[in-house]
């Protein structure tokens, strides 16, 4: 029977999820050629092909399929037993890893670390910006240890069972329209009325473009796009302008000087944003984390608030 090194099985799981050798090692601080000399060992213990070349790509062969998915369960029960000790031993105490996506950053991350320092002062906080497509891969790969996320039709860990989601909020998206519009005297505005201008979108890929065009398609018509920025401040600069208009959801526009647009509420047929928090099932355990889920919750403010929709009042949040 061959004697497996448990260590190289954990290298075997970080090359399959980031796809390249030069990328696992990246992520584990080595060197790619220490990466295949540990791949290579591993083969040799197992006596079985593990990788083969596809073109310019190493993949798996039947048999590093089958190693990978006990790889899996061997991390996920290291970290159970991470998070078994560190309760044993009491207190929360340790780093937090949050990635999140910039308005979260700065309307929903920032408050709950405030949070965290007076409930939790043991935990070290590490914020990473990362986009709500990178976010699943980054958490799947131990880069961090739970995100701020936005739960949509195409993202990659939507039905992941190896994740655990907990609801925020809701937000409706908002019409951003210049101050001459014809329209900026109404009290609200329905997209319909907006089909003969010229829009300003979220680039393809990025979960609020695929939300506006969604909300589009439902009333018959495909908005005309003028530009394209994944940055709302340029978007709303564009719109100040006389550019186009744009939708933004409400907490990208919370505490933003926009006074030189006007900003009218959606009517009937609008884009919602869902915004939930994600960790890793094996982790949700750790009292690191579960401070932090708590602490996140927290940092909801008013529950009068307009940004927040029934989803943010849910009784189903828990960190069991």
């Amino acid at each position: 029977m061959p004697t497996i090194d448990p260590r190289r099985l954990l290298i075997l799981r970080a090359f399959v999820l980031s796809d390249s050798v030069t990328a696992t090692a990246a992520a584990l601080h080595l060197t790619p050629s220490a990466v295949s000399q540990q791949l290579a060992a591993l083969e040799r213990e197992v006596g079985q092909a593990l990788v083969i070349r596809s073109g310019r790509k190493l993949v798996l062969t039947p048999a590093g399929h089958i190693l990978a998915g006990h790889a899996e369960e061997i991390s996920s029960r290291l970290k159970i037993a991470e998070a078994d000790l560190a309760a044993h031993a009491g207190g929360v105490l340790g780093q937090l890893r949050i990635g999140a996506f910039p308005t979260a950053i700065s309307w929903l991350v920032a408050p709950a670390i405030v949070e965290l320092r007076h409930k939790a002062p043991g935990v070290d906080v590490t914020v990473v910006d990362a986009e709500v497509h990178m976010s699943h891969r980054m958490l799947m790969r131990g880069d961090i240890d739970m995100t701020i996320s936005l739960e949509y039709e195409s993202d990659p860990g939507r039905d992941s069972p190896d994740v655990v989601k907990f609801p925020l909020y809701i937000e409706r998206f908002k019409a951003v329209l210049p101050q001459a519009h014809p329209l900026a005297g109404e009290e609200g505005v329905a997209l319909t009325q907006l089909t003969e201008e010229g829009w300003i979108m979220p680039s393809p890929g990025n979960p609020c473009r695929t939300m506006v065009l969604q909300a589009c398609a439902e009333l018959g018509f495909h908005p005309p796009i003028s530009h394209v920025s994944d940055d709302y401040r340029a978007a709303l600069a564009l719109v100040a302008a006389e550019a186009g208009i744009c939708l933004v959801p409400e907490s990208a526009l919370y505490a933003r000087d926009a006074d030189w647009v006007t900003i009218l509420p959606t009517r009937g047929i609008a884009p919602l944003r869902k915004v939930i928090m994600t960790t890793r099932r094996d982790n949700q355990r750790h009292p690191v984390v579960r401070a932090g889920l708590e602490a996140m919750r927290a940092a909801i403010a008013e529950p009068d608030s307009e940004i927040y929709g029934p989803l943010a009042r849910s009784d189903t949040f828990s960190v069991e």
